[in-house]
């Protein structure tokens, strides 16, 4: 499961980046007219929702069953795939009681993006019942380009590492040192063991334990 980067090629030239995304759990589209309570579209979790905002003040609604104590997570991409979509998410409850709301959600692990657009929700639901999740555009406006993939599941704990500086530079028996980041997602808390996996000949390194209340470790490489 990712997001991944295609780029065609055709008598010597490429054509942009275009970037998509795969994923273990099962999907389906969203089927209008689901924009409102009375009318929203049934789904079992886990799913992933395709869907779009066909049109200014449009809101897709997704009705699910939930049960006391239950993590959910409501995350979208949109931005994070080329959609000009500025997404908002909302969770309430049978009685339109308001339970969740999110704009904006940084994903540090992302990149360079000046705006982080896309929405993401994990809280624990408070009874059994039936819940609803709204997505709709915070700047009111829709059309074909406004795509968007909706998860909603249990959480996925899991991490990513990022090496700080990208490359070395070695003396004649000398030592490099690298600083390991983790980006946690999903609340994930576990230890995390960092080794150099086949380094090149010559180059040694002892492993090192990145503790669970840590996220930032040193590596050194000889």
């Amino acid at each position: 499961a990712g997001t991944y980067s295609l780029v065609a090629k055709k008598n010597g030239i490429f054509s942009n980046t275009v970037p998509f995304a795969l994923d273990t759990l099962p999907e389906c589209l969203d089927k209008e007219s689901n924009n409102e309570l009375a009318h929203a579209q049934k789904v079992k979790l886990p799913i992933i929702v395709n869907g779009r905002i066909d049109r200014p003040d449009d809101w897709d609604v997704f009705a699910i069953q939930g049960h006391a104590g239950e993590k959910l997570v409501a995350e979208v991409h949109a931005r994070r795939l080329d959609s000009p979509m500025d997404s908002m998410l909302k969770v309430t409850d049978s009685a339109c009681n308001l339970l969740g709301v999110n704009d904006d959600h940084l994903d540090v692990g992302s990149g360079l993006n000046t705006h982080h657009a896309d929405s993401f929700l994990m809280f624990q639901l408070p009874a059994d019942g039936k819940y609803y999740v709204h997505i709709g555009d915070t700047t009111r406006v829709g059309g074909t380009a406004y795509a968007y993939r909706l998860r909603l599941s249990g959480p996925q704990p899991d991490f990513e590492l990022r090496v700080v500086p990208s490359n070395a530079a070695f003396r004649s028996k000398g030592a490099a040192a690298l600083t390991v980041h983790a980006v946690r997602k999903e609340g994930f808390a576990g230890d995390i063991r960092i080794e150099l996996e086949n380094p090149p000949e010559g180059f040694v390194s002892r492993p090192v334990m990145m503790k669970a209340d840590k996220d930032m470790v040193r590596l050194a490489v000889r």
